[in-house]
């Protein structure tokens, strides 16, 4: 052992030592020099004691160091890095799974420690510490990554390291990039097979559960490829044996996801069953899963509207002929003309075959006790639109069909007035109209006494009487049950139908289709409908929820907004917003989620307005990552051996493995140096010396019989 002097711990220089050093031993002659009667070889004794103190307490003032090597021969130590993931126990070819690999441990005799020490890493989701025993071969993910980061951490107590793995990385970065920062050589061994096993798969298909006749409907499908880089094949939509349409995809990569969209017409009515399905490639490893099937309700559009006039007035025809024009109504008209007499015909409908009714006034007389009950019957069967005329009776109409959304305290004259919207054009579909001044509109004719808002209905326009808001309803809405029901107070809105205005003319069209359109929709019906693209995923693939959205009006919402929380066992509500798509189909990609049954709950927004909420479930299993490409990747294995400085071989090409090392010189004993620091004053024996010199300068003071 030696020691070796390392220099000062002083934030002072050294001459101010030296001086003080000096001032010291000036001290100790100023002290003994007057002392007389002894012999000066005794007062130069004393000093240099004294001085010596000084010299001590100095010494360690300025704090010296040394330090000491001890030369040892140590063991080589070897890093051992085993993919512990599911891909490793795949049996291709010659590659017999985990007996292959338990076979390839035995052959480098790994249980031999007495000339190499090895420290075992497994490689699954992260790496981490284990025994050759402890390997199970079926972790979900390799994270390769990270295994280059153990090394990094681990590498300044080893010489080599061994990575034995098939090279196939599903996550985390590409390790080669950091191979290249090691300071020692990776010997890499690769794990399994080459064989490639090219495939084609339609994985999912979303698309609303339910339609409407005539109309086109979105269905998007998720292709999944494997080896068909740059290949390209079709991707048909059929019903049956007939093709639909088709669409061509190319990917652009050996692995890829592709979604691409059909525009599906929906031309019969019922439960219709569909398929998305690629035919079989030449060199397709099965067809098995080319095709997804999928089924949608479709249902007639049309509405069987029931317009009943009890008068004569311009905005019957103006109602009238909206409904005529729109091809998913069929209209019936009834005109009374006296007693239980109509112009079209004899009023005997059955309320089962209706889905709206609009009534237009009602008479104060003259109605025969048949049409008073058939009026009665749909009343308490169907959605109404009641619609004052200059003789409507609401007192009449109440005793003998049904309640009002209003409530009515006496008969209505009716006055000029313009309407005023009561609530923002988001807080109810009826509202939702082109822009208008409103005092400018042209003036209608409405109650301004004897009238209010019923209980649980909505006011969505009030009148202006004279520059005067009087707050009594125009427009009123409620639902009642599973029914809804409508009154409009006032009547010559044909006046802005004629107006010279486009701007007018599509405002009072637009209010009329969405009283009609609201009124007739059933609130019981769903309109925001959720579907997680699959029912449970994989832990890699990601989790995507497909949403639809209809309006109260049974259209569909192409400009709402869709929040979804995400919640499970193990983990907190997590919020989002889906993407909106446009056509009323909004998505949300989730990534990757962790193993677990996972709940959501998603609310459907157009402004302060909830439309509806929906919630429902979705699992995810195991990742099937290590599945989807199960062929050895000598390319990446060969990469970080070389990058690093070791070399690559495969599992059956071991033979001469550790002489290679050998001839290397990484099994030789590996010659250490033990450093230690030695710092005087952590040591009591500098303590035990002052003491020391003042006890012998005491006593050779007594001794003298000095004071």
């Amino acid at each position: 052992m030696d020691f070796i002097f390392q220099g000062f711990q002083s934030s002072l220089p050294i001459w101010v030592y030296l001086l003080i050093f000096i001032g010291t031993s000036l001290l100790s002659w100023w002290s003994y020099r007057s002392i007389s009667g002894i012999r000066k070889i005794y007062r130069y004794i004393l000093i240099g004691i004294r001085s010596a103190v000084f010299f001590v307490l100095l010494v360690l003032l300025v704090n010296p160091f040394l330090k000491t090597e001890d030369p040892y021969f140590k063991q080589p130590s070897i890093l051992v890095m085993l993919d512990n993931s599911a891909s490793t126990a795949i049996e291709k070819s010659t590659y017999q799974g985990a007996s292959t690999y338990k076979e390839v441990l035995e052959k480098l005799n790994f249980s031999d420690s007495s000339d190499v020490n090895f420290d075992f890493f497994g490689i699954g989701n992260e790496t981490a510490p284990i025994t050759i025993d402890q390997l199970t071969f079926d972790a979900d993910q390799t994270n390769l990554s990270s295994a280059m980061q153990a090394l990094q951490t681990n590498q300044t107590e080893a010489g080599a390291a061994i990575l034995i793995s098939d090279g196939v990385f599903t996550k985390g970065q590409n390790p080669v990039f950091e191979a290249q920062d090691l300071e020692l050589p990776v010997f890499t061994v690769g794990l399994g097979d080459t064989t490639f096993q090219k495939d084609v798969l339609v994985s999912s298909v979303a698309t609303n559960s339910t339609g409407y006749l005539n109309s086109t409907q979105p269905v998007t499908a998720t292709v999944k490829t494997k080896g068909f880089k740059g290949q390209s094949f079709p991707v048909e939509l059929r019903k049956g044996n007939e093709v639909i349409t088709t669409q061509t995809i190319t990917p652009d990569i050996s692995n890829s996801s592709q979604e691409i969209t059909f525009e599906l017409p929906l031309e019969t009515e019922g439960l219709q069953q569909y398929h998305i399905e690629i035919p079989k490639l030449s060199d397709e490893w099965t067809e098995a899963n080319n095709t997804q099937r999928f089924s949608i309700d479709v249902k007639d559009a049309k509405q069987q509207i029931l317009s009943l006039a009890f008068e004569v007035h311009p905005d019957v025809k103006l109602v009238r002929s909206l409904l005529l024009a729109d091809q998913n109504t069929n209209l019936t008209t009834r005109t009374w003309l006296q007693g239980k007499k109509f112009v079209e015909g004899n009023f005997s409908l059955d309320p089962d075959t209706v889905d709206l009714a609009i009534i237009h006034g009602y008479p104060q007389s003259g109605l025969s006790s048949s049409v008073q009950q058939n009026i009665k019957a749909l009343a308490e069967n169907v959605p109404l639109i009641i619609v004052s005329t200059p003789l409507f009776s609401p007192q009449r109409f109440e005793q003998q069909v049904a309640s009002l959304p209003v409530t009515v305290t006496g008969s209505w004259d009716f006055v000029q007035v313009t309407p005023n919207p009561e609530v923002e054009s988001t807080a109810h579909p009826i509202m939702e109209l082109p822009p208008v001044t409103y005092d400018q509109l042209p003036r209608i004719s409405a109650p301004i006494e004897n009238l209010d808002n019923a209980p649980g209905a909505t006011k969505l326009f009030s009148s202006s009487y004279q520059g005067r808001d009087t707050q009594k309803p125009i427009l009123i809405a409620r639902e009642l049950g599973n029914r809804r029901r409508s009154l409009v107070t006032g009547f010559n809105w044909f006046r802005m139908d004629q107006s010279s205005s486009a701007n007018v003319r599509e405002f009072v069209r637009q209010l009329w289709l969405n009283i009609v359109s609201w009124t007739a929709t059933s609130p019981e019906n769903q309109l925001l409908e959720v579907q997680p693209a699959q029912t449970s995923f994989t832990g890699s693939e990601p989790v995507v929820i497909n949403a639809f959205l209809n309006n109260e009006r049974g259209e569909v919402e192409a400009n709402a907004s869709i929040g979804i929380s995400v919640s499970s066992d193990s983990m907190d509500a997590r919020f989002y917003s889906m993407e909106n798509r446009g056509g009323g189909q909004y998505r949300l990609d989730l990534g990757t989620m962790p193993e677990g049954l996972y709940s959501f709950e998603a609310t459907a927004q157009k402004g302060d307005r909830t439309m509806d909420t929906q919630k429902g479930e979705f699992a995810v299993a195991r990742s099937n990552a290590e599945f989807l490409n199960t062929n050895r990747n000598d390319q990446l294995l060969r990469q970080i051996a070389q990058r690093s400085g070791g070399e690559y071989l495969p599992f059956d090409s071991l033979d001469g493995f550790w002489n290679q090392l050998q001839q290397r010189e990484l099994l030789d004993q590996q010659k250490k140096v033990q450093t230690t620091f030695f710092y005087p004053y952590q040591h009591i024996g500098w303590f035990i010396l002052v003491l020391l010199l003042l006890c012998a300068e005491w006593i050779f003071r007594k001794y003298l019989s000095l004071p």
